[in-house]
Order: structure tokens, then sequence, then C-alpha cells
């Protein structure tokens, strides 16, 4: 049994030195991947990257001049307020707690864009009509001394429209001019209203006049 084994101890040798490499080479693969991860990670991240974030770009908005305008009469609240250069002359009423109940409304025009320094006046009911002594009269029983023409500086809106050539629209710039610059002094202040140019004029300057 002793010689069995001697003649095959080289054999045995060998199996083993064989055992021993063969466990190094699976033990070495083995930890293989582990090496290998953070290069699969990095490889991971490239391909999902996160979103990046967009760079905020702050809205600028150009603000608008602070003007003061100054609203008296028929209002809830008259007096000075602090508005935006443009606003609507609708706006500045409401700012100030809106028409009162005797307002003549028809005489304002809300859609005016308001100007620094400017003066509101919302006039009462009746307040800007004129006396039966000064309205128009007929042009049959007309006279040299202007019964047949509009004083300008009592004028109501709808009075305006009468004269030739002057739709709602233009009207209300008679009004609007008067109310910002107070009373026309002669008839021919009106042609620094926008609008009325001397064609414009030369229509209606007998129909009109100033008192």
């Amino acid at each position: 049994m002793q010689s069995l084994i001697e003649k095959y101890r080289t054999i045995l040798v060998i199996f083993a030195i064989c055992a021993v490499f063969l466990i190094g080479y699976i033990l070495k693969n083995a930890s293989q991947p582990h090496v290998e991860e953070p290069a699969f990670t990095a490889a991971a991240e490239v391909k999902v990257p996160e979103k990046p974030e967009k760079p905020e770009t702050p809205e600028i908005e150009k603000s608008r001049e602070t003007v003061y305008v100054d609203v008296k009469g028929e209002v809830v609240k008259p007096g000075l307020y602090e508005v935006k250069q443009g606003d609507r002359l609708k706006f500045v009423i409401d700012r100030a707690g809106g028409f009162t109940k005797d307002a003549d409304k028809k005489l304002m025009n809300l859609a005016v864009k308001v100007t620094d320094e400017m003066m509101i006046y919302v006039p009462k009911i009746g307040e800007m009509e004129t006396s039966p002594q000064s309205l128009p009269a007929p042009v049959s029983q007309g006279t040299e001394s202007g019964e047949d023409k509009l004083n300008i500086n009592t004028a109501s809106q709808a009075e305006f429209e009468t004269l030739p050539g002057i739709g709602p629209s233009k009207a209300a710039t008679f009004i609007q001019y008067r109310e910002e610059h107070g009373p026309f002094s002669s008839i021919e202040e009106i042609t620094n209203i926008s609008g009325i140019g001397e064609k414009t004029f030369e229509k209606l300057k007998e129909h009109i006049f100033v008192q």
C-alpha cells in the first residue's frame, strides 16, 4: 500500500498545485465585477443626467411714472390722488370712491388718460347746463346779438354735438379742455384742443361765442 502511495505521490502533488491555481483564478474572477462597478455607475449617470435648471430671467417691467391729480366736485372722496401716468379717468374716479348721486356723469369722458397736475372736476346735474336765455334759438329767429350761437363756456356735451362737424368724441374734448384749463378766454382758444385745427375753427366761429 505504501508503495502505491509513493508511486502516485508525484501525481497528487501536481493535482494539489493545480487545485491551488484553480481556486486562485476563481477568486480573482469573482472579485473582478466589484472593481468595474464604479465605471458602470459613472456610465449610468452620464446616460441619465439630471435636468439642468433654467437660468432665472427676472421679468423686467418698465415702471410707469407716478403722477398726481386733483379730483373735485361730485365724487365720494375728493382730494389729491397718486396714480400712474396714462391711467384712465375711470380708474381715478373709482379711487375717489366713485360718483355721487348728484354727479352729471354724461359730461365725463371716462376713457381719457390722466396726466400730471391734472384737475378733474365732476359737476352736479344741471350745473353746466345753459340758462334758457343762452340756449341757441332757431335760425329763423336769430339776431345779431349772438342768441343763435353756442356759449362754449357753459355748453354741455350734447350741445357741442349740435355744432357742424362735431361728434361725441370731439364734443368730449371740449368739455375735457374746459375742465383742465378753465373757461375759454376767446373762441380762437379752441384751436388749442387736439383735433381742432384752422379748418374746423372756420366752420365753427360763426356758431360759437364766449361769455
